[in-house]
């Protein structure tokens, strides 16, 4: 027989009280029992134990003493993403204590550490290597040298901590010795959070001069790390940055911020403070915050946390459907742009906003019905617009709309798409310490609109499909009165998500009137 494969239960005999499903397999060209307690096994030699898989030119098991005597090339993939590589070997008979020779080991297929010796104990967890060169470069027969290496005169990985530590490690560049460190400690490539300096990072800016950020990680558990980072000055500057981070089983949830003692003109402690997370409720629902708040005006640009001038903070809770939209949020602003007063800006906003849509039977088509509200919030009680802006220091101003919408398509036998929309809405405002709109004014406003589609198609060679559509459109809409402060549609975009709507503002304060043609035409190759 070519090829011997046989349960080779006398391998694990040896480990007192072992289970049937803890024997190896071998599989080999040649094997040979010599006096009941010693194997032989010769010729592309394989076994199978516990995830483990060896492979050798023979092995030679003595039972009494529990070892096996392995001759090369030796391949020995632990099942926990660790490859060896030797030449000669000494090993117990689970393969998880003894010693190779002119060896390499490969972590996680990322880093390589050749060695002229490795030496397994503790059941697997503590691997020592001598005279030791690791890289995590490839190396080819064209170019030997690696762009980075580390020579180190020993090495110890545990298995467990997931740490490799070096004992006289030296760095190199292309061979070129670059650092000497006497004693090193690095994660192993299966560890992606470990406690630890980060990278450092040099800073040099025209307020504070040069200055050296450190961070410092802090693994807290499986789901939760802090991160600290001093950052000094060329100037004497000191602050102390955090980032907290937390997952739950629903959402994540991330705090940062900084506190500073600096000679900037600003008397006491300076800094900032910002928090946000996302959760998942069930049912769609979603809940989503984030904050920010800063001590004074030019905090987050002399230390380059962010240019944003005007500060906004969010609470929503949304859920969204292939047939509904429900948003609710709270906003909260907090300026910081010079000029800037926060009493004037409207620096509390609550909204809420409810989508439905359905099918009419009766007539046919689609149809939505939406409801929302817009509240605004100003801490000045001036009824005049004193700093020119154009707005009242002191609006506030509440609005709750109502509307409705219907279109329905017609496919013509020559394949053109003729379609027909309307809509109408309701709105009603509650304007407050507003020298020229308060009151509580109503209005009503509709739109109608036909529109003509024809896509032409055409199918070429290779896969190759482009559709032509020129479209043209007719939009008529009521005129509307009373007027109304605009707060939310000072800024059109036409693109092609609105080009066609009957209501081109991106808002509810300002409302498209008259009668308009759209000419258009869209081009698509697949």
């Amino acid at each position: 027989m070519r090829r011997l494969l046989i349960a080779l239960a006398m391998v694990v005999a040896g480990l007192r009280g072992v289970q049937a499903q803890d024997q190896a397999t071998l599989v080999a060209d040649s094997v040979t029992v010599q006096s009941g307690a010693t194997l032989t096994a010769t010729g592309h030699v394989e076994v199978f134990f516990k995830g483990q898989r060896l492979t050798a030119t023979s092995i030679i098991y003595d039972q009494t003493a529990g070892r096996l005597q392995i001759t090369g090339p030796i391949r020995i993939d632990d099942g926990a993403g660790n490859l060896f590589l030797a030449e000669q070997a000494d090993l117990s008979a689970d393969l998880t204590e003894g010693l190779l020779t002119s060896a390499r080991l490969v972590l996680n297929r990322q880093l390589q550490l050749a060695a002229a010796q490795i030496i397994r104990s503790e059941g697997g967890r503590v691997t020592a290597l001598r005279s030791v060169a690791a890289s995590s470069c490839t190396i080819c027969a064209g170019n030997p040298t690696p762009l980075w290496e580390i020579r180190a005169r020993d090495v110890v990985h545990d298995a467990v901590a997931q740490q490799i530590y070096f004992s006289g490690a030296q760095l190199r560049f292309y061979g070129v010795p670059v650092l000497y460190v006497p004693m090193l400690r690095v994660p192993d490539p299966s560890l992606t959070r470990a406690t630890g300096f980060l990278l450092p990072k040099l800073r040099s800016t025209t307020k504070l001069g040069a200055g050296l950020q450190l961070p410092y990680f802090i693994v807290l558990g499986a789901s939760r790390d802090l991160t600290l980072t001093p950052y000094l000055s060329g100037r004497g500057d000191q602050t102390l940055a955090l980032r907290y981070r937390q997952a739950f089983a629903m959402g994540t949830l991330e705090v940062e911020g900084a506190m500073s003692d600096d000679a900037q003109g600003t008397a006491g402690a300076r800094g900032y403070l910002t928090a946000k997370g996302h959760f998942d409720l069930g049912r769609d629902y979603v809940l989503s915050f984030y904050g920010i708040t800063v001590s004074d005006k030019s905090y987050l640009v002399d230390y380059g946390v962010t240019n944003t001038d005007r500060l906004e903070s969010t609470v929503a809770l949304t859920r969204v459907r292939r047939d509904l939209n429900f948003s609710a949020q709270l906003v909260g602003f907090q300026s910081v742009r010079e000029g800037d007063s926060n009493r004037t800006l409207p620096t509390a906003i609550a909204d809420f906003s409810y989508e439905k849509r359905f099918g009419l039977a009766w007539v046919g088509g689609s149809a939505g019905f939406h409801f929302d509200t817009h509240n605004e919030y100003r801490q000045s009680v001036s009824a005049l617009d004193s700093n020119g802006d154009g707005v009242a220091d002191g609006r506030d101003l509440g609005r709750v709309s109502l509307g409705f919408d219907w279109n329905r398509n017609w496919t013509t036998p020559g394949g053109a798409v003729l379609s027909v929309m309307g809509e109408t809405a309701y709105d009603s405002y509650s304007i407050r310490q507003d020298a020229a709109f308060a009151g509580h004014p109503q209005r009503l406003s509709g739109a109608a609109g036909v529109e003509l589609r024809w896509p032409l198609v055409k199918v070429g060679s290779g896969g190759v499909t482009q559709v032509l559509e020129p479209v043209v459109q007719i939009v008529t809409s009521t005129p509307v009165t009373p007027a109304v402060p605009n707060g939310d549609s000072t800024l059109v975009e036409f693109d092609e998500g609105n080009l066609y709507a009957l209501d081109r503002y991106p808002g509810a304060d300002a409302v498209e009137a008259g009668t308009r043609v759209n000419l258009g035409v869209s081009w698509v190759r697949d």
